[in-house]
């Protein structure tokens, strides 16, 4: 029984000893519009001609193919151009640098690695998030609709995303939830749940209740409702013409 232990634990350290890896060192980094990142990647493998590979995956989205490289050869996807995307393989080892940095940049990088193994196995990933050039600070507005009576305290329109971290009252809640940005916009936005009615959340440039900041526009509201007029004398106009062809009807 003893021996038969030993074979099946040596093999299994055998397997393990021989076993293919991507280490991606860094896993959350931080950069500004329009200058260049790179964004480490080392395989570990026993293979001689090894194949790496970029990938990028955007919020709620699926990993897009970036480029592949290895000894010999390289190859980059149609909609991401070497001039923006590049990476140099050498010792198995491929970063990846992203020039002109742009907010739509931002998402989570995954170096992928094609060795012994005819599979691909991936690293854990590299976040990047690319801040804006401009900085703006948040603005806070406590809602007035509750959620399991809890208050909510919006944080708005600002350009670094770890830019709530020094709200004086609300610190760790901030801390401890992320800020988003809509597709496309370069802002951020992030909301906390507050148990104390929200009495800390007005606090920054520009603070209030969203009803009362947010104020209609006279010509749009007059604009509004001269369409809205229309429309029912509009609808009264095809009652009055359908009863009339009806009372013709009837009357033959």
């Amino acid at each position: 029984m003893e021996r038969w232990l030993w074979i099946i634990l040596a093999a299994f350290f055998s397997e393990c000893k021989g076993e293919d890896k991507v280490i991606q060192t860094e896993g959350f980094i931080t950069a500004t519009q329009e200058n260049t990142v790179t964004l480490e990647c080392r395989a570990e493998t026993t293979h001689p001609y090894p194949y790496l590979f970029w990938y990028k995956q955007e919020l709620n989205g699926f990993p897009k193919y970036i480029l592949r490289r290895d000894r010999n050869s390289e190859g980059n996807a149609p909609e991401f151009s070497e001039d923006k995307f590049d990476a140099e393989f050498k010792d198995n080892s491929a970063p990846l640098r992203i020039h002109n940095l742009q907010v739509s940049d931002s998402a989570v990088y995954y170096c992928a690695l094609r060795g012994t193994a005819d599979k691909l196995i991936f690293g854990r990933g590299t976040q990047l998030i690319v801040d804006s050039e401009n900085e703006y600070q948040p603005s806070y507005y406590k809602l007035e609709e509750k959620v399991d009576d809890k208050t909510l305290c919006l944080a708005t329109g600002f350009s670094r995303h770890n830019a709530t971290s020094t709200h004086e009252g609300y610190k760790g809640l901030f801390n401890s939830s992320s800020a988003i940005r809509i597709k496309d916009d370069s802002l951020y936005n992030q909301v906390i749940f507050t148990d104390d009615d929200g009495k800390n959340c007005e606090h920054g440039p520009s603070v209030g209740d969203c009803e009362t900041n947010l104020k209609g526009d006279e010509m749009v509201n007059l604009v509004s409702l001269t369409v809205t007029g229309l429309r029912v004398i509009f609808i009264k106009t095809i009652i009055f013409n359908i009863l009339m062809t009806l009372r013709l009807w009837l009357s033959q």
